[in-house]
């Protein structure tokens, strides 16, 4: 598709807002974009606008100026509305989310406004259409890196998120009472939909078959999701070579970066370890690599058993529509074992 140029300035952009309010991996992957900018336009401040609970994905990136967070108490459309005065001196809108909000936002600015592609019939047509065998939908590093192509800024890697020195000092006192030892696997079982969530019975067994190999584990996810699964919480309370982190999200990167690999279903949690370095297992249930979410970067293993009503969704569930399950219940322990063990052999851990 031709893309209609945008001018740029003689002396570059000075006022950049960049627009992604929501999840977790989508603003962790739209820090490509941000690096691209800081690049083109060092003299500019770069802000980036998202929802409080993600600020600190791009709180430490260099390319960033300031971070504006829209407090969970001011997220209303009319609360939206007057946060639009802010955008006002700006001579640049990047909108990577195209939501009502972010429309808003953006709305009867006199600055360009760029947006993202959204392809939302390509990945309609995999979840409700999938007898038409259509292409898989452009990954979200490549929708976002179109965003530019109007002034010409390209967009180069995979997503690399900074923690800050405080969370790495913080993890290096964590580990510390562990001693010398093998670089741990990090487990991510936590999801926000239940179709995304792999049984607690095959935790438990990738839990003991990992231990057997020797391999240290740390286990990452909120305090909500720990709850939700008493059989393994209590399995890692008991094991002297396993924890638990629920920690603020730099901390959470800062061990991350410490370990030897990572499984992970389709989460926020997936695009974190990737983005600080690690190969993951990335385990696909009612969603599918074909809708554009995989793993950014080299030596991932994308576990999708490709079952004939998968996916069924483009987010989540929180129940299988057919009742069997299947896309996660026979993705067995041994297989996330093998894929675990050839992406920490070719990490060299």
């Amino acid at each position: 598709m031709r893309v209609k140029p945008v001018p740029v300035p003689a002396a570059g952009f000075s006022r950049i807002a960049v627009l992604r309010l929501s999840s977790l991996g989508d603003v962790i992957l739209a820090q490509p974009v941000m690096r691209a900018l800081g690049r083109a336009f060092p003299d500019a401040h770069l802000a980036f606008w998202t929802k409080e609970e993600f600020g600190d994905v791009m709180r430490f990136d260099p390319a960033v100026s300031s971070v504006r967070r829209l407090e969970k108490d001011a997220r209303r459309l009319e609360d939206v509305v007057s946060m639009g005065a802010e955008l006002e001196a700006c001579d640049l809108i990047v909108d990577l989310h195209g939501n009502v909000r972010t429309r808003l936002l953006a709305f009867r600015q006199k600055a360009p406004v760029l947006r993202a592609p959204s392809h939302r019939l390509t990945r309609a047509r995999w979840v409700h259409a999938r007898w038409s065998r259509p292409r898989p939908a452009p990954s979200a590093l490549a929708r976002y890196a179109a965003t530019l192509r109007p002034i010409g800024v390209e967009v180069e890697g995979t997503p690399r998120v900074a923690a800050g020195p405080e969370a790495e000092a913080w993890a290096a006192g964590w580990l510390a009472p562990w001693g010398p030892r093998r670089a741990p696997v990090a487990l991510c079982p936590g999801a926000r939909h239940f179709t995304k969530r792999w049984p607690e019975s095959h935790w438990l067994a990738l839990h003991d078959r990992l231990r057997q190999a020797g391999r240290p584990l740390l286990y990452f996810s909120l305090e909500a999701e720990r709850q939700a699964l008493p059989a393994l919480a209590a399995r890692v309370e008991a094991d002297a070579e396993a924890r638990w982190c629920r920690e603020p999200l730099p901390r959470m990167a800062a061990l991350m970066s410490r370990c030897a690999a990572a499984v992970s279903s389709d989460s926020g949690l997936m695009h974190l370890a990737a983005a600080r370095g690690l190969r993951v297992a990335a385990m696909f249930g009612s969603t599918a690599p074909e809708l554009g979410f995989a793993p950014a970067g080299e030596g991932h293993a994308v576990l999708c058993r490709r079952e004939g009503c998968q996916p069924c969704t483009l987010h989540g569930r929180e129940r299988c529509p057919r009742g069997h399950f299947r896309c996660m219940v026979e993705l067995r322990p041994e297989t996330v074992l093998d894929a675990v063990e050839r992406i920490a052999t070719a990490s060299g851990a």
